[in-house]
């Protein structure tokens, strides 16, 4: 199979799997959400903490796992916000642990377990708060509406950039993207937004169109801080996890950053 059967397939199933779970019910939705942080962070600590040693590496996965699943009961209000404070004991079980590695580096690998939570494991809780907002049972067209402007932005970048994309947006950490694909991401996403607004009503056509808008300035930056990432790292792809489209991490970056943009946004809004 060459690699552009290999993508298109790839790319389908991972898209198929995302609307399912997200549309199916809240428990699917929560699980998508679990697997997507879990293999994240396994990523991510591998990456990382590439000489250290399973312990390491895992507890970091674990603890963010532990958050994640106190958080989809919090956010489901079989537990109340107190349960919030839940965290402190959770990092500093990390503390805790540094006092038997002596390795000399204990804080590096702190550092890196802190980050991996904060940069991925907190902004997907958020994600998951998406599908109750504004309403005690859940609701998929949030959700599934910022994913599909998501993948919107993406696709409109890398096909406006490739037709008429010459001047380069940040040439030193991202090659390949430029202003013309990004101004053009930014008005047809938007418009995607407005089409959006005209099937779900969760918030108004003007919010559907700043959440677009918000996603596609806020992604990019996810997108430019993976690249970083990678390059300090000299890798091409954070992963292989995913045929002919590299690591999980690189198709959730743009989350990471537009996720809590646009969460709170719809605090300040509405």
């Amino acid at each position: 199979m060459n690699n552009f059967w290999q993508r298109l397939l790839t790319g389908s199933l991972f898209v198929l799997a995302i609307i399912v779970c997200t549309a199916w019910s809240e428990w699917s939705f929560f699980i998508l959400l679990f697997i997507i942080n879990f293999l994240c962070l396994l990523e991510f600590f591998e990456l990382m903490l590439p000489d250290k040693s399973w312990i390491e590496k895992y507890l970091g996965v674990i603890a963010g796992s532990i958050i994640n699943i106190m958080f989809v009961f919090i956010i489901r209000g079989d537990l109340t916000y107190g349960w919030f404070y839940h965290l402190i004991p959770v990092f500093m079980l990390l503390f805790f642990v540094k006092l038997f590695e002596n390795t000399g580096r204990e804080f590096d690998t702190l550092a890196y377990q802190v980050l991996g939570i904060i940069y991925i494991c907190l902004p997907l809780t958020m994600l998951g708060d998406f599908g109750y907002f504004n309403a005690i049972n859940y609701g998929f067209s949030l959700p599934l509406g910022f994913f599909i402007l998501q993948w919107s932005s993406d696709t409109f970048a890398y096909v406006v950039g490739k037709q008429i994309g010459k001047t380069k947006l940040f040439a030193r950490i991202s090659p390949g993207k430029t202003w013309e694909g990004s101004i053009g991401a930014l008005l047809l996403t938007v418009c995607m937004g407005y089409l959006l607004s005209r099937f779900w009503d969760d918030v108004s056509s003007a919010d559907w169109m700043i959440i677009a808008a918000i996603i596609v300035v806020f992604g990019t930056f996810g997108d430019l801080t993976e690249s970083l990432l990678k390059r300090n790292m000299n890798i091409k792809d954070s992963g292989s996890m995913l045929p002919g489209h590299g690591g999980v991490l690189d198709r959730f970056d743009g989350v990471f950053f537009s996720v809590p943009a646009v969460y709170f946004y719809l605090l300040l809004s509405n």
